[in-house]
């Protein structure tokens, strides 16, 4: 399923960034993806843009995507690119990303800061587009709720739910379930590794 000339236009897109602060962190990579097939499973159009930014790239953000910024010397700055940018974004009907949200507000941070007379405008016009966040939908799809987090990870539910005595019991043995389902308990659990990707207060 793809779109096309008789379906919906549809574009993916994903941003990688100098960190998660909107007032100051910027786009650094940025890959639009036209249909739903990408490179390595259909004929989907994707481009990519690296840009350079203007302020440092976060050691945190740095050590997701690689990304340093000698790698983004001879790059094009944003007010660059915004126009290009902007205009794949002007043919989708559907917009579609995970936890598209940060990347979305990411964008528009971006845009914001243009000058006045950038051609761009200062705001990523999606008025009439729908927005498909594949993540929330997975949540949706399979609920994350701690029964079925229980059922899952330890197999049967458990009685009670929802008295805080009966939800303490039972995230720990879904905790418990979780390290020995992923391999995160051999060969001993990991803790600082273990709350720097599950800490709420962090970015993915």
């Amino acid at each position: 399923m793809e779109s096309g000339s008789s379906g919906p236009r549809i574009v993916i897109f994903d941003c990688e960034t100098t960190g998660i602060d909107f007032a100051q962190d910027q786009i650094i990579e940025i890959c639009v993806q036209q249909g739903l097939d990408g490179p390595d499973g259909g004929d989907a159009a994707a481009r990519t843009w690296r840009i350079r930014p203007s302020v440092a790239i976060q050691p945190g953000a740095q050590a997701v995507h690689g990304i340093s910024k000698g790698d983004l010397e001879g790059c094009p700055s944003f007010p660059e690119v915004a126009q290009e940018i902007a205009a794949v974004f002007a043919t989708a009907d559907i917009i579609v990303g995970y936890n598209v949200a940060f990347d979305i507000a990411m964008l528009q941070a971006e845009y914001s800061r243009l000058a006045e007379t950038h051609p761009a405008g200062r705001a990523l016009d999606l008025a009439g587009k729908q927005i498909v966040d594949a993540l929330r939908l997975w949540q949706k799809c399979e609920p994350r709720s701690l029964q079925h987090a229980h059922q899952r990870f330890v197999g049967d539910q458990f009685a009670a739910a929802h008295s805080a005595r009966a939800d303490v019991a039972a995230t720990g043995r879904v905790l418990a379930g979780m390290l020995k389902h992923f391999g995160l308990d051999e060969p001993r659990v990991d803790w600082d590794r273990i709350a720097t990707v599950s800490d709420p207060n962090r970015s993915k």
